[in-house]
């Protein structure tokens, strides 16, 4: 079994992607971010996210000028 690779993000950017959503709906946070709401909430909490979603999520964040 292969160990997957978990990666912290900043709490500065979890913030900014708080203030940029009206409410915590799944499809909301779906669309905004291309994440799942699990992934969500382990992000509110500072939890420590696949790797492979973490490299994404801050593409398209970087992509949309959020960060």
């Amino acid at each position: 079994m292969r160990v997957q690779k978990l990666t912290y993000v900043e709490p500065v950017v979890v913030a900014k992607m708080r203030s940029l959503i009206q409410c915590q709906k799944p499809e909301v946070i779906q669309d905004h971010f291309g994440i799942g709401l699990n992934t969500w909430v382990k992000l509110r909490e500072g939890q420590a996210i696949r790797h492979s979603v973490a490299i994404r999520l801050l593409q398209r964040l970087q992509r949309d000028a959020v960060i």
